[in-house]
């Protein structure tokens, strides 16, 4: 358990992509994770597909949720989508 732990920790302030059991993508900053795998989300974009019923087009609609908490069993997937940002790096002095 310590070794999956630790290897969660080195994506911490990584934007993440976490792909969740009904389909829907969660793109956010990675901010913390407990033993059960429950994720927090900063300045998270939710991303669904929708079909309509007439045309059969596919649709992605993106809406801004935030601050989120994803619990681990929904979780199917997580990727680094980019390293963490520059600007809010803590400085040693």
């Amino acid at each position: 358990m310590t070794t999956q732990r630790s290897k969660f920790l080195q994506w911490i302030d990584f934007r993440v992509r976490i792909t969740i059991q009904d389909g829907r993508m969660m793109v956010g900053t990675f901010l913390a994770f407990d033993k059960h795998m429950n994720i927090v989300l900063a300045d998270t974009e939710e991303y669904r597909i929708t079909k309509t019923n007439k045309t059969g087009v596919q649709k992605q609609i993106k809406r801004s949720l935030g601050l989120v908490i994803i619990r681990g069993e929904n979780i199917i997937s997580l990727t680094a989508e980019a390293p963490p940002s520059q600007t809010f790096k803590k400085s040693d002095n």
